[in-house]
């Protein structure tokens, strides 16, 4: 059989028969095949098809592939096997023969089936594949999808099969040689480099076709807005399994902008419309640009619909009038919202938005939120995280937020705003805090990178642990100074890139952040660090509807000497690493992963008989730090506190995967992690691991995410913090007890359940 199949412009396709089908492009190839393989279709392998006409399709298998996933191979294909509808969640159900899509065997398809793999193959390089199908009846007991068995004669026994594709894939063709013809004066090397299709590869449609686009972008960059290219290949019937392939390009006139007109604009000026263009008139015309522009105007949120059109007209026009097409949405708006979470119980928020503020697009936005709701009032359910006493008081923040759209470029945003803040982060500190900050992001063509001021004056409440562990500061007086307001002004940058394909559920895709923290003297803050942070994560769905998700984050945070010679305070208690929670590590309740101390009461615990529970301690031994707490339960001390730590690594493998409805999603994720109190500490074998199961509801403001995750981790040994005591009495002087003591609230499954409830992915 003499075939020459060129992939796209010019084809010629010789069948046995001697027939020749001439066409263009792939698709015409696709039909063309049809009719060629019609001619030497092979038989199907079982006789008796006919008598199973109608039978249910049990398993659909493919013999002899050993180059591609099965699951491309069944991609191709019409014939399906009976399957569960939700394959993870719902295979129980399944096994009772509900939630079923059942497939029965259709003997005029797969002949069709056959054509279909073969062409399947071809295009990716294998011209001289062969498949055969065979159908085989499964008789005796049957393991229905889900795992049920079926006994024949009982009340769910049906005519079953069996549909097998044997495939021989054979050798494939390869490229030889791949000859690049210009048809005009200019050769251009940096538009032939580099190209998908390579010599001595497959010669593969999809790498055939992305050279021929790759080189077709590539001058369309360059200013040939008119350029062709057309690709054809030939194989030599004495050797069928070597191609020779050319491109001829035709670059055409080299174009320029012409006028530029804008059109559906109102309140928005045609200025500041240009003004997010990144050409001109009388600029080289790149299509690149045109879609750079459209994206800026899209970044402006004013805009509810952008479009640029070239109008390219006649193939030797050298300049190219662009239409910019604009439809303005709401300039003002306002959103109100309520929600629920263990971390912060009830909250609600607002904002309000004016698009453009002074003209040019200007943006102001103020909001304002509230958290910790009914708390105290609610106890522990929902508000498992959120704290007691004075961590489970109100908390909040307000602001108002000013973005200049344009500032010497169209890529770069200036962004200023002020605020007013109090939160807690349970069991470890309160944090007021005033002030403000700048910033200017460089916008990248899948990402952006980010400079930044940030002044503010804080003042921490409920500390005295944080600084006494942390800062070896134990006396009131010398805690009182630090919890005192203090300026903590750092300069900031940091650069992300997104390639995800969503904002609230990506599929596919990754994600990268790197952020750095510096501040000194120098910076105007009091206290002196450096903090480097980074994660990576991301998306791949495997099959349809079902999606892995991974994460992986590090940081590290350490004191700096000033440059100016002055002693700063260290690195501030927030900008130590807290792990645990609903977007860390699930196993553990919000900041509760990582370095923690236990407190307890000294004149009522310590210095009290064993019998009634104490430790039996002298005050002398309370004082110098040497009582033994170990005698005690578990119950005699308090929450264990969390004091964070310089340096964090934690990871997250999560499935996600459709649940009943297509508002519903479920997962199952592994969480893994740890916090190390300095950098030198760090050690991979003390990561705790915690696997888990949540749902995910979807609203128009992202998912409402529940997650149960499971703690196997085993007893700690914390360090005992208590006060030193007179005459009987609690001081305010902090003590650290020089026995650690043994602590493990996990005795039975319940203990190691920890519940989250939260809005958006975990990550």
């Amino acid at each position: 059989m003499n075939t020459a199949m060129p992939y796209a412009d010019r084809v010629s396709l010789s069948g046995p028969a001697g027939a020749t089908v001439q066409s263009a492009g792939w698709t015409a190839l696709a039909c063309a095949a049809f009719v060629l393989l019609a001619t030497v279709r092979p038989g199907l392998a079982a006789a008796q098809v006919g008598e199973l006409d109608g039978a249910e399709i049990a398993a659909v298998e493919f013999e002899g592939n050993t180059i591609f996933e099965h699951g491309e191979l069944r991609s191709a294909i019409v014939t399906r096997p009976t399957e569960c509808r939700r394959p993870i969640p719902l295979a129980p159900v399944c096994w009772v023969g509900f939630a079923l899509n059942r497939h029965y065997l259709d003997e005029r398809i797969l002949p069709f089936d056959i054509d279909r793999l073969l062409i399947f193959y071809s295009s990716r390089g294998y011209r001289y594949a062969t498949v055969e199908a065979r159908v085989e009846p499964i008789e005796g007991t049957f393991v229905a999808p889900g795992g049920m068995a079926v006994t024949p004669g009982g009340p769910d026994d049906r005519r079953r099969v069996r549909v097998v594709f044997a495939v021989d894939a054979g050798e494939p063709v390869r490229v030889t040689s791949l000859r690049i013809n210009w048809l005009e004066p200019l050769d251009d090397a940096a538009v032939t480099r580099n190209l998908p299709l390579t010599v001595g590869e497959r010669l593969n449609q999809r790498d055939y076709e992305a050279t021929r686009d790759t080189i077709l972008s590539r001058l369309r960059n360059r200013g040939y807005a008119h350029a062709e290219v057309l690709g054809s290949f030939g194989i030599d019937a004495g050797s069928p399994l070597a191609a020779d392939v050319e491109f001829d390009i035709m670059p055409g006139p080299l174009a320029r902008v012409g006028e530029i007109e804008v059109v559906g604009n109102d309140v928005i000026s045609s200025g500041v419309v240009r003004r997010m263009l990144t050409f001109e008139t009388g600029d080289v015309y790149r299509s690149a640009e045109l879609i750079r522009s459209q994206r800026n105007l899209f970044g402006l949120e004013v805009f509810r619909h952008a479009a640029i059109v070239a109008a390219l007209g006649n193939p030797s026009d050298t300049v190219i009038p662009i239409r910019v097409e604009v439809s303005e949405g709401d300039l003002h708006r306002m959103r109100v919202g309520t929600g629920l979470s263990t971390a912060e119980c009830i909250n609600a928020e607002g904002r309000w938005t004016s698009r453009n503020l002074l003209g040019g697009a200007r943006r102001i936005e103020v909001y304002g939120r509230l958290a910790n709701i009914l708390a105290d009032q609610l106890g522990a359910f929902p508000c498992f995280d959120t704290g007691s006493g004075e961590y489970g008081q109100l908390t909040g923040w307000a602001g108002v937020d000013f973005t200049q759209p344009w500032l010497f470029s169209p890529a770069n945003t200036f962004q200023a705003g002020l605020f007013v803040e109090r939160r807690s982060l349970p069991n470890v500190y309160v944090r007021t805090a005033t002030g403000g900050y700048v910033s200017l992001t460089h916008a990248l063509s899948q990402g952006s990178v980010t400079v930044g001021y940030r002044p503010e004056l804080t003042r921490l409440a409920a500390a005295d642990l944080i600084f006494c562990i942390n800062f070896v500061v134990c006396e009131p007086s010398d805690i009182q100074v630090l919890q005192s307001a203090s300026w903590l002004a750092p300069f900031t940058i940091s650069a992300v890139r997104d390639r995800s394909n969503s904002v609230f559920a990506p599929t596919s895709g990754d994600i990268v952040r790197i952020e750095a923290e510096f501040a000194s003297r120098l910076s105007g803050s009091e206290f002196s660090y450096l903090r480097v942070t980074g994660d990576a994560t991301a998306y791949r769905q495997v099959i349809p509807g079902v999606v892995l998700a991974g994460r992986i984050r590090s940081g590290v945070t350490r004191e700096i000497s000033d440059p100016t010679g002055e002693a700063g305070l260290g690195v501030h208690p927030q900008k130590r690493f807290f792990g645990g929670g609903s977007n860390s590590v699930r196993g553990f309740a919000q900041s509760r992963l990582g370095p923690k101390v236990l407190t307890v009461d000294a004149a009522r615990v310590l210095l009290a008989d064993p019998g009634e529970g104490g430790a039996g301690c002298a005050e002398s031994e309370v004082n110098d730090g040497s009582c033994d707490a170990s005698v005690l339960g578990i119950e005699q001390f308090g929450t264990p506190r969390p004091v964070g730590g310089a340096a964090i690594f934690e990871g997250n493998f999560e499935v996600r995967f459709p649940f009943l409805t297509s508002n519903l999603s479920g997962a199952a994720f592994v969480d893994f992690g740890q916090v190390w109190r300095a950098a030198s500490d760090m050690d991979l074998t003390e990561l705790a691991w915690t696997p888990g199961i949540g749902l995910r509801y979807f609203t128009p403001i992202g998912p409402v995410r529940v997650d149960v995750g499971y703690n196997a981790m085993g007893g700690e040994r914390l360090q005992v913090i208590t006060t030193e005591v007179e005459n009987g009495v609690n001081t305010d002087r902090l003590r650290s007890l020089n026995e650690p003591v043994l602590w493990n609230p996990r005795e039975t499954f319940r203990d190691r359940l920890q519940l989250h409830i939260s809005i958006g992915q975990a990550f």
